[in-house]
């Protein structure tokens, strides 16, 4: 097991001495995927940078392929190691690591000592190239992220920059050639279709529970951009430049249904419904964008009579996009509304003035860490809202449509449905001169009326009667009440705390 091991340890090496030669005051580190393509490069005095891959004439021993401190132990198999002990020694100098240890990158050397066991492999061994100073002794190097610690008037600046490629073929060409283009990557496409219950109430009434639930049922096609320039000095810890460009398209398509037996108000707040974590870039200990793709949804309602409620809200999001700092972010994408319909039943004879507002808002955000003590958030979202306003007085079971039409029963009154868009961006935390504390602003909004339709007794559409504005109705600080014909309720503060237990365990 051993000999194995060993050898994909060193397969592993070969991958990295063939992608550099060694690092002496200059390094640039790759990472590519399927998606993104990205590349550090770390610049300094000669003695303060340096690595410890073959290409630097070490050979790792052991060492631990998660943790970003660690102790790594190693053999000088060249005598091109002794760049390491340049200048002012090894200790605070910015070493490019292997692969294999803490996903590869830069750490800093925190201390550096003779092991005690100078054994090695018979495999290590017979590569080890005698000539130099310290050829096949064995060391144990700490390692960590804390640039911070370093003491820079021994090491002087170390700067780097950081850019995103369309394809792993870009990332071969120089940082500074590609330093005044937009480097947004696609990531990949991103399809849900899926029913999200938003909450559910309900109350003990006389020989039945009554309730109120909501829910929507969404088809969304998203497509997500991603693209980065950073540059800074990683001794000491600061960014200096930082532009982030990340982008949304989509297409939504959510039906809202909302079933009531029960009345009064009903408020969820702003829950997360899905939630995806996308392809993104990581340098570790110097910067790492991690970008997420999250459905919300939220209902505030006020019904005072028993229906069921189907409502469309589709739309079509084009060219959102998000830089820093956000409030330069374009404004010039759009959000067009699609087709709607509604289905909406009356469950009694009733006298209605019921309210429902319902939104389900995707959101791109992206997570930035920087030198492992800064920690700031960037996002970009779109909250579409559907309004229903109904002022009826219907007869048992009837039904209405979107097109004016009255499937039974009798309906006297009007039904009023409006679709809002607001497109945001904004940020939140400390990020250097970058982004301090919470900002949002709105990129685009408008707001349409879907549906607008008013109904004579006889249940046939009054065209020359115009759909009023209904009053909302004042929300009731009481929760949810039967129906009038409930007779066993007998305190307010029994249905204040069903309804709160209810709603905490639908959210």
């Amino acid at each position: 097991m051993l000999p194995f091991l060993l050898a994909s340890v060193l397969g592993s090496l070969a991958q990295v001495i063939a992608a550099h030669t060694a690092c002496k005051g200059d390094c640039t580190y790759h990472i590519s995927n399927s998606t993104v393509s990205a590349s550090l490069t770390v610049s300094g005095a000669s003695h303060a940078v340096s690595d410890i891959t073959p290409a630097g004439g070490w050979t790792i021993l052991s060492c631990d392929a998660d943790s970003l401190a660690q102790e790594i132990r190693l053999v000088c198999s060249t005598a091109a190691c002794e760049h390491l002990f340049e200048g002012q020694g090894a200790i605070d100098t910015v070493v490019l690591l292997p692969d294999t240890c803490a996903a590869g990158g830069f750490a800093r050397v925190a201390d550096v000592r003779i092991d005690i066991d100078q054994k090695v492999p018979k495999g290590v061994n017979s590569m080890i190239e005698l000539g130099g100073n310290v050829t096949s002794t064995v060391f144990v190097l700490s390692v960590d992220r804390d640039f911070a610690a370093t003491d820079v008037s021994k090491t002087g600046p170390v700067s780097f920059n950081i850019a995103t490629y369309n394809s792993p073929s870009d990332s071969k060409r120089s940082v500074v050639e590609r330093d005044n283009t937009t480097l947004a990557v696609n990531l990949p496409p991103i399809d849900i279709h899926d029913t999200f219950p938003l909450a559910t109430a309900s109350i003990n009434c006389q020989n039945f529970t009554a309730s109120i639930s909501a829910g929507f049922t969404a088809d969304i096609h998203a497509n997500a951009s991603l693209g980065l320039i950073v540059a800074g000095t990683v001794i000491p810890p600061e960014i200096t430049q930082l532009e982030i460009f990340a982008g949304l398209d989509a297409s939504v398509s959510g039906t809202l249904d909302v079933l009531a037996t029960a009345t009064g108000p009903l408020s969820t707040g702003k829950i997360s419904l899905y939630s995806v974590a996308l392809t993104g870039v990581n340098f570790p200990g110097i910067l790492s964008l991690g970008p997420t793709f999250t459905i919300y949804g939220e209902i505030d309602a006020n019904i005072d009579a028993d229906l069921a409620v189907s409502v469309d809200l589709a739309y079509n999001l084009q060219n959102a996009r998000l830089t820093i700092p956000v409030e330069d972010s374009p404004k010039d994408g759009s959000v067009t509304p699609a087709n709607s319909a509604l289905t909406l039943s009356v469950l009694p004879n009733i006298n209605s003035n019921a309210t429902v507002n319902a939104s389900i808002i995707p959101e791109l955000s992206v997570g930035i860490n920087a030198f492992t003590f800064i920690t700031a958030e960037v996002y970009l979202n779109v909250i579409g809202t559907a309004s229903v306003e109904l002022d009826l007085n219907a007869s048992a079971n009837a039904k209405v449509s979107t097109d004016g039409s009255v499937a039974s029963g009798s309906v006297d009154g009007c039904v009023d449905i409006g679709a809002a868009f607001s497109t945001n961006v904004g940020a939140d935390g400390s990020l250097f001169n970058f982004i301090s504390g919470s900002v949002n602003y709105p990129l685009f909004s408008d707001s349409w009326d879907l549906y607008k339709k008013c109904f004579a007794a006889a249940g046939s559409t009054n065209a020359s009667r115009r759909a009023e504005m209904p009053v909302p109705v004042e929300r009731r600080a009481t929760g949810l009440t039967c129906p009038s014909s409930a007779s066993n309720i007998t305190s307010i503060e029994q249905i204040i705390d069903q309804v709160i237990t209810d709603i905490k365990a639908a959210v």
